[in-house]
């Protein structure tokens, strides 16, 4: 499994792309996590105890963009605009299937089950979920989705692409069914745009899905293009 890498670094924040395979914060097991990880980094390259802030989280088997803070002070304000949605948060996702048209928005409202996220059903009072989706490349019988993220809630990609019929490759759990290869499922995180906790200006951090699959099935020729566009 690849280690996370370090996209950039200044006196209060640490911005990483995490692989898929890393959870965001430790279970308690001993699989690898994004969290620990930053710890020992800083631990090595920073005197006395070093402070990491975990603002945001991804989804195990989804790698990507996340931000790290490296005060409390700054953990504090990038959280809030994570909870607030100042955040914007632009996905990559290689689904099984074709949705109809070229783009669209989901809304919905969802509700938690046991592991799994799902529609509310007739009654349920569920959360309000929306994303706007836009077409960006077919390929046989998969499609390559940008997604922008209005909304926050467990799996809600993976759960309102797959209530359309449209699951994320390699997401068994969502019921694609394209076989696992690896760690991964073709769900990426490859823009995150914040306010910089202290110099309050708006930065964009990028990042491409690595050449493993799903990501390989769109071919040699692939360059996702981590961009919002229109």
């Amino acid at each position: 499994m690849r280690d996370p890498v370090i996209i950039y670094e200044d006196n209060h924040l640490l911005i990483a792309q995490k692989p898929p395979g890393f959870l965001a914060q430790p279970d308690g097991g001993p699989r690898p996590n994004l969290l620990g990880w930053a710890e020992r980094y800083l631990a090595r390259h920073k005197p006395g105890r070093a402070f990491v802030g975990l603002t945001h989280r991804l989804d195990r088997p989804v790698g990507g963009v996340m931000a790290l803070a490296k005060t409390s002070k700054c953990a504090a304000r990038l959280s809030r605009q994570f909870r607030e949605r100042a955040a914007r948060k632009f996905y990559l996702a290689l689904v099984d299937g074709r949705l109809d048209g070229e783009s669209g928005r989901l809304e919905q409202r969802l509700v938690r089950e046991g592991a799994l996220t799902r529609p509310a059903a007739p009654g349920e009072e569920g959360r309000p979920a929306c994303l706007d989706w836009r077409l960006m490349r077919r390929e046989g019988a998969l499609s390559l989705l940008g997604v922008n993220l209005h909304t926050g809630f467990k799996h809600q990609i993976r759960a309102q692409l797959a209530a359309l019929g449209c699951p994320v490759a390699g997401d068994a759990k969502y019921g694609s069914a394209i076989a696992p290869e690896g760690p991964a499922i073709g769900l990426w995180a490859a823009t995150l745009t914040i306010e910089h906790p202290v110099r309050r200006e708006m930065m964009t951090f990028e990042s491409d899905p690595p050449d493993i699959p799903p990501w390989t099935r769109l071919g040699s020729g692939f360059q996702a293009g981590a961009s919002e566009g229109g």
